[in-house]
């Protein structure tokens, strides 16, 4: 059995087994189209869902808008924080629907795998 001197480098099959694979070009370039599509849906989708939650609040009048003058902020921040809340829930689930989508098609994942 070889002895290593003090300060010699790891083999490099070591180095790499520790490293984060990263996700190939290929994969990539096959899923970028899909990206695409999810992220032009996913304004429209969040829009839908905020108006339908909007009207359960205030079946009267539209949203209110930071544009326009309003007569409660705390309607207009109730309405912002819903908005919000709405755009960032659908476009996290449509990401990852289509990111799962994908990954039964073809095999792979695209993007990084969680750190277990």
């Amino acid at each position: 059995m070889r002895q290593r001197a003090k300060g010699a480098e790891e083999p490099a099959a070591v180095v790499e087994a520790d490293a984060e694979p990263r996700t190939p070009v290929v994969t990539k370039l096959m899923f970028a189209p899909v990206k695409i599509v999810a992220k032009r849906v996913a304004p429209r989708v969040s829009t839908r869902l905020y108006r339908r939650l909007w009207s359960l609040i205030d079946d009267d009048a539209p949203p209110p808008r930071a544009e326009e003058r309003q007569d409660s902020v705390a309607k207009l921040a109730l309405a912002l924080a819903i908005e919000g809340a709405c755009a960032a829930i659908v476009s996290g689930l449509l990401d990852q629907a289509s990111r799962r989508r994908f990954a039964r098609l073809t095999g792979r994942w695209p993007g990084r795998r969680a750190k277990s």
